[in-house]
């Protein structure tokens, strides 16, 4: 049942986010639970039976099919966490709130200490996003806990990359979530400390696929540069690079007009 406390976990930071006000009694109240039980369901001091994700379901508005997915595994007797086997897309559904990435960036910093209150004061979320989210990288095996309670990056020279022309609900709030960041900085950030610069061009729309592509190896580019070996970073950064048409041509605008 560690999917369904996953899930239990994303859908209260999902309504966390949505409203800032709203709080883990009111979620409980909501699934018809104590909070106090909640609370221990969420943590993981409780076993969650097929009985309480059962009771949850309409709460939650799950599907069928979802519904059997999260019941399936309480035949298993020996109760044992379950083995994520995890594509790319099915990652990315997981972690598709921008401060998943800025934790992994963060545990690159040696001086910086990884823990839930510290990470919250840093990005500006709340402690228990913090933790569930620490929680969530080290089940996707993206972040490692030592036995001092301490987190490590376990795969530190790669980049976690979807194929830039990937679209998905999780995709598309993720660079919404990003653009909102963006837009905030404009006005709590200092100039000499961001850069935010755009270009007006006339282009040859088969150029398109050319253009993205050098998009991409800037991209590469800086993020080798920044990331050298010889360098200890001690600050998290986002790059932001948005390459959209302003205008329509006539041959587009009548196929949308036709749909």
């Amino acid at each position: 049942m560690e999917q369904f406390r996953a899930f239990l976990q994303q859908e209260f930071v999902r309504r966390t986010t949505k409203n800032p006000a709203y709080s883990l009694r009111s979620f409980a109240q909501q699934l018809g639970v104590n909070h106090a039980t909640l609370s221990t369901l969420i943590s993981g001091k409780r076993k969650i039976t097929a009985a309480t994700v059962q009771r949850m379901a309409q709460s939650l508005h799950l599907s069928p099919a979802e519904l059997t997915r999260f019941t399936a595994t309480a035949s298993n007797s020996a109760d044992t966490p379950t083995n994520y086997f995890v594509i790319q897309q099915d990652t990315f559904s997981f972690m598709s709130e921008w401060y998943f990435d800025a934790i992994l960036e963060l545990a690159l910093i040696p001086s910086f200490k990884l823990e839930p209150e510290v990470i919250a004061n840093s990005i500006g979320i709340t402690t228990l996003q913090a933790k569930i989210a620490l929680e969530t990288l080290v089940r996707l095996e993206l972040l490692s806990e030592n036995k001092s309670g301490g987190f490590k990056v376990k795969h530190q020279n790669s980049t976690n990359i979807l194929d830039p022309d990937f679209t998905s609900a999780a995709h598309k709030k993720h660079q919404k979530s990003v653009l909102e960041k963006s837009l905030a900085a404009i006005d709590t950030v200092d100039r000499t400390e961001r850069d935010h610069t755009s270009t007006t061009m006339a282009i040859l729309k088969k150029d398109l696929p050319k253009a993205k592509a050098l998009i991409k190896k800037f991209r590469i580019e800086l993020n080798e540069f920044l990331q050298r070996k010889d360098v200890t970073p001690d600050e998290v950064y986002q790059l932001q690079v948005s390459f959209f048409p302003l205008s329509q041509n006539t041959k587009n605008k009548n196929k949308q007009e036709n749909l």
